[in-house]
């Protein structure tokens, strides 16, 4: 298999990692309200109290829900979205303690208690207890327009705002007005703003949200990132369904690391400004995440750029790493000829695997890539110790899996180690065999069967092992396949 196809089976199969919150209960006596409020945390796995993360603040109202915001922020992590791991504080709050007046929109006497209680108790203990910088709040309905009262009058609570189907009474009510001050406030400091109506919805929520559009026009759009959706086919009770999605990727848009699409040539440089940026955004660091090794080594691969790329390898290696992650890397350096570090990597993945992976489902396939990847492409000068590792790898293939995955290229690895490096080539030849028996009653796509050169390697070996006739009759059989195959051809002359 190229190089090319073998990195983007290890992209493909990365997203497969999985993710998962823990759900903590919390409450607290409000000294403003006289009473308790009872509150859920939900911390994204492998959460570290020592590291600031963003928070998103909602109240169990409407179709928002402390354990659907989790599923979504989990889904999120698992497809490996360019979002940070983001606790979820839900909050559990009726109208009669949010007392926000659609009338008026202003707030009740409890409500002005509810407001303290957040400010003061709420959002202080969160963040002693979990470390949280970023705060984002997202709302349903009578939550959302809640949300627009935060905006205009205590705009130091949020840094980011989700309102999904805002409700108004009226065309007056509730008033939208942006006072000078809270204009000087959101010129200075980053806020993100993301509203989005069903246009099966009421007339008067969607013209609201544009009533909303144009008065945020007044903000400075470097600062102030506002989107207003009008999504088709949503309605007042399927919208927060169908935008959270976008409402994430707006909240999280500067997170990106492709925002800048290569734009320099030195790699460090531009992994230095997307830190900077998404340190002045969310008071957080860049992710060390797949998405964001992937996106720089690329970059210093295109680039042909070999000192950003030993740069990007020793800024994302880290002790949380999966043997996985750290195996990536190291292919990645192979890719601009750091061998000894690729192998370093690579042997520090097999490391972490066999000491904290293997009972886990990826654990055995992971290690097996491991020792295939060391053995083709950085043991080439140890052919004795190569096949030992293509030998553990081939015994690690053999495993059962739960998902019924048939491990079958590594006797198409061995057949061609053993061929390209004339060592052990009956066995390769073997292995060959058995590759093409195997490959009856498999996915031709999931094994990457048509990019196979089987009967040329085949002929090879036989070439190898001094048997003509059956060299002749696969190498004949390889060009039948691709008239273009120069290897063939070229054997083929020395018959």
């Amino acid at each position: 298999m190229s190089k090319k196809i073998f990195l983007s089976v290890l992209f493909l199969w990365c997203i497969k990692v999985g993710y998962a919150q823990q759900k903590v209960n919390e409450k607290l006596y409000s000294t403003y309200l006289a009473d308790t409020v009872y509150y859920a945390v939900y911390t994204p796995q492998g959460w570290d109290v020592k590291e600031p993360s963003p928070v998103m603040y909602s109240f169990n109202y409407g179709m928002v829900t402390g354990d659907y915001l989790a599923a979504q922020a989990d889904y999120f992590s698992k497809a490996n979205y360019t979002f940070p791991g983001t606790i979820i504080v839900n909050i559990q709050a009726d109208m009669d303690r949010i007392g926000y007046a659609y009338r008026t929109g202003e707030l009740t006497a409890t409500g002005q208690k509810f407001v303290n209680c957040l400010k003061q108790e709420i959002i202080p203990a969160v963040a002693q207890k979990y470390h949280t910088t970023f705060r984002s709040y997202i709302g349903h309905s009578y939550a959302a327009s809640y949300a627009n009262y935060l905006f205009l009058h205590d705009w130091h609570l949020f840094n980011g705002y989700i309102l999904l189907a805002p409700e108004k009474v009226d065309r007056e009510q509730p008033p939208f007005h942006i006072s000078n001050e809270a204009k000087d406030f959101y010129n200075k400091n980053i806020t993100f703003y993301y509203v989005a109506v069903g246009e099966a919805d009421m007339s008067r929520r969607q013209d609201y949200a544009r009533e909303i559009a144009v008065n945020v026009t007044a903000l400075d759009s470097t600062r102030f990132f506002f989107r207003r959706d009008s999504l088709p086919e949503a309605t007042h009770s399927n919208i927060v369904t169908l935008a959270i999605q976008s409402a994430f990727e707006h909240l999280y848009q500067l997170y990106s690391p492709y925002l800048e699409a290569g734009h320099t040539q030195n790699t460090a440089q531009e992994l230095q400004a997307v830190n900077n940026r998404v340190a002045d955004a969310y008071k957080i660091p860049m992710g060390k995440t797949g998405p964001f090794y992937q996106r720089f080594a690329m970059l210093a691969i295109l680039n042909k750029d070999t000192a950003g790329l030993e740069h990007v390898m020793n800024f994302f290696l880290n002790n949380k790493m999966k043997g996985w992650n750290i195996m990536q890397l190291g292919m990645y350096g192979d890719a601009l000829g750091l061998k000894a570090k690729s192998k370093a990597y690579l042997e520090q993945a097999i490391e972490k695997i066999q000491k904290s992976e293997m009972d886990t489902e990826l654990g055995p396939p992971n290690l097996a890539a491991c020792y295939s990847f060391l053995a083709a492409h950085l043991l080439t000068d140890d052919k004795a110790k190569a096949w030992e590792y293509l030998e553990k790898s081939r015994l690690l293939s053999a495993l059962p899996n739960k998902n019924g995955y048939k491990n079958i290229d590594i006797y198409y690895d061995m057949g061609v180690f053993a061929a390209d490096n004339n060592h052990r080539v009956k066995d390769g030849l073997t292995y060959l065999e058995q590759f093409i028996s195997l490959s009856k009653d498999v996915s031709e796509d999931a094994h990457w069967l048509a990019y196979r050169k089987t009967d040329y390697y085949i002929g090879k070996c036989y070439l190898l092992l001094h048997d003509k006739p059956n060299a002749r009759r696969y190498l004949e059989k390889a060009l039948k396949t691709n008239p273009e195959n120069k290897q063939a051809k070229a054997l083929l002359l020395q018959l």
